[in-house]
């Protein structure tokens, strides 16, 4: 099914305002800037957007709610923990490290928001820990975990995919795949049993 051209433009706004904040900074890039990059005047960039920390917390809030989504279905699927273990995992180094973008503003720039914004976007991220550290007590309980602390197992992983912003790229000599895989394997024969 095709996609509509309004909900294309807004993915090329999107990608646009995320790649400046990303790799200019949040705070060194101007309404004047992002309305040029987008070929627009100013005055039209605020019929979209309140303020610029407004589009900072949509792109954030944006990228958390879609992996949230994945994730939720991820763990209420009919499947072992191993798999959904798996398949988290993947989806998650996947996403991430192919919007590179959102992963800097997430890592980088969450104190640029205001406390109401931070607050609700810390809120979706205790649920990715949990939805993670759900998976992990399972195995454990089930003595297919090392004696790891899952909370300890869950951020290794996050601090896994996060640090791919400081050397991944994603046309370079490693695939997207390639990658996902090899920290799925990493991580898991360095947890289980």
């Amino acid at each position: 099914m095709p996609r509509s051209k309004s909900l294309e433009k807004s993915l090329v706004v999107n990608r646009v305002i995320a790649r400046l904040f990303a790799f200019k900074g949040y705070h060194s890039t101007s309404m004047r800037e992002i309305a040029a990059e987008l070929g627009m005047n100013q005055s039209s960039l605020y019929h979209y957007f309140k303020s610029k920390e407004d589009i900072l917390f949509k792109l954030m809030n944006d990228a958390i709610d879609d992996v949230l989504a994945i994730l939720k279905e991820i763990c209420a699927a009919d499947l072992v923990a191993e798999e959904k273990l798996k398949k988290v995992l993947g989806f998650y180094t996947r996403y991430y490290a192919g919007h590179q973008e959102r992963l800097i503003l997430l890592v980088n720039e969450m104190n640029s928001l205001d406390r109401d914004h931070r607050l609700i976007l810390v809120e979706k991220q205790r649920e990715y820990v949990q939805l993670i550290k759900s998976i992990l007590d399972e195995l454990a309980g089930q003595h297919k975990m090392k004696e790891i602390h899952p909370t300890v197992a869950t951020f290794a992983f996050f601090g896994m995919v996060h640090y791919t912003i400081k050397w991944y790229h994603k046309n370079g000599s490693v695939s997207l795949d390639d990658l996902a895989d090899a920290f799925v394997e990493i991580y898991t024969k360095g947890i289980l049993v």
